[in-house]
């Protein structure tokens, strides 16, 4: 199945949440002086037009960056994250002038120096064909289109060693539950040194429950779990939350994200207010 399009989302509260988190994540990669490879594994496009028709469909970023991106006080610790939504908005950020939104890619297309690099996999045909566009000639960025899944095995480990493997699946097929901690696990034990970041969405049959024990069976590394409940009518019927679950987290990250979750809970409600938790569902002693 691939009627699931991150283009249907773009920059609502799970994407700011989600996006907040990476560009934590990948401050931490750049902060040091050796190079780093990301693998985004559901990548979708680079960039998203929020005046396109899938935008405009569901308008979630009106719940979402439209809230947070005009603050004056947003925190300095997400300023990467600030500054790529400014950069694709020359004539202003505002409800007016807010109109493309950077996925994933482009947050680390942003972070990228001269000598890292990064892997992105889309299935989807058009969304591929707009992500090849989108890299161009860039010689640090690899475009694949394959099943996630075989991929992100395939992919792993990649010549560099320092990195962070995105996995942002649509859940569409609900075998993934428990697919996906196989895969990981496969690849955790081919790529033990890498991060991997694993977005999870909290629906009605409560099925990411059942994921993050698989998970925590097999894989025998810290576990950092970032929540973020979305502040929908209790009564709606899909998404309540979402969150994202962080295998071998950078030392001391837990406190960048617990910062900047707090924050945009304070602005991302909707019928109810929005609520952050983090928890570590393992953390070693050291």
């Amino acid at each position: 199945m691939l009627s699931y399009r991150h283009a249907f989302h773009a920059g609502g509260a799970a994407d700011v949440h989600k996006h907040a988190v990476l560009s934590l994540l990948l401050d931490h990669l750049a902060g040091r002086e050796k190079p780093f490879c990301v693998i985004d594994i559901y990548a979708g496009r680079g960039i998203y037009g929020l005046n396109s028709e899938e935008a405009q469909k569901r308008r979630e970023f009106t719940h979402g960056i439209r809230r947070v991106i005009g603050d004056p006080n947003r925190p300095g610790l997400l300023n990467s994250y600030w500054r790529a939504v400014d950069k694709l908005n020359p004539d202003g950020t505002s409800a007016a002038t807010l109109a493309r939104y950077p996925g994933s890619p482009q947050l680390i297309r942003d972070a990228l120096r001269k000598d890292d690099v990064l892997i992105v996999n889309e299935l989807h045909p058009a969304d591929h064909e707009e992500l090849t566009r989108w890299a161009g000639d860039d010689k640090r960025i690899h475009v694949h289109k394959r099943d996630a899944l075989e991929a992100l095995v395939a992919l792993t480990p990649p010549a560099i060693r320092r990195g962070l493997v995105l996995i942002d699946p649509a859940y569409e097929v609900k075998t993934e539950y428990d697919t996906l901690p196989a895969a990981i696990a496969d690849a955790f034990k081919r790529w033990p040194q890498a991060t991997y970041a694993i977005w999870y969405a909290v629906l009605p049959e409560n099925r990411h429950s059942i994921m993050r024990k698989k998970l925590m069976d097999h894989i025998p590394a810290d576990i950092l779990e970032t929540e973020f409940e979305l502040g929908r009518a209790k009564s709606y019927p899909g998404m309540q939350a979402s969150g994202l679950w962080i295998i071998n987290p950078p030392w001391q990250i837990d406190q960048s994200i617990k910062d900047a979750g707090d924050w945009l809970a304070k602005w991302l409600g909707q019928e109810r207010p929005a609520k952050h938790s983090m928890t570590w569902l393992r953390k070693s002693e050291s």
